[in-house]
């Protein structure tokens, strides 16, 4: 007769330093999660060599989303140093798919600093592709990525 039955929990819970106990130990897996969340949400970044240029392209975002996207892109010569005097486009498109509409877009990259900026708009998910052409001395190079916007 001495022994106690609970049907519920609840007299456990009314104890403050039972809810201390549970609010630390579950409270410490959500701020690990969020610390991990943070640090992989780095930038996409990619590089190529294309003739006499090694193209270096970051996004904002890893991987990058629909909507917009802030695209930084950096041109070296052969010798290491900036191409800062190009005239850089940025074309993004979306393969060809059957009874799809072509979704293919251009926008102008501006010099700032010694890296060329632009926004993109991915207007859906799925694989697209970035050309970035460089229009240097009257001659034209692209450089071709792949990602998956989600």
């Amino acid at each position: 007769m001495g022994r106690r039955i609970f049907l519920y929990p609840s007299s456990r819970c009314r104890n403050p330093r039972y809810r201390l106990h549970v609010r630390r130990y579950l409270g410490l897996p959500l701020i690990v999660l969020l610390i991990v969340g943070v640090a992989h949400a780095r930038e996409y970044q990619a590089a190529k060599r294309v003739g006499d240029f090694q193209t270096e392209m970051r996004i904002d975002r890893n991987p990058p989303v629909v909507g917009d996207n802030r695209i930084e892109i950096e041109i070296r010569d052969q010798d290491g140093k900036s191409v800062t005097d190009a005239i850089v486009l940025v074309n993004y498109y979306m393969p060809p798919m059957p009874r799809m509409a072509p979704m293919n877009y251009t926008t102008d990259a501006k010099l700032r600093g010694d890296t060329y900026k632009a926004t993109m708009n991915f207007i859906m998910s799925g694989p697209w592709i970035i050309a970035v052409k460089i229009n240097y001395g009257g001659k034209i190079t692209t450089a071709k990525f792949n990602v998956d916007a989600q």
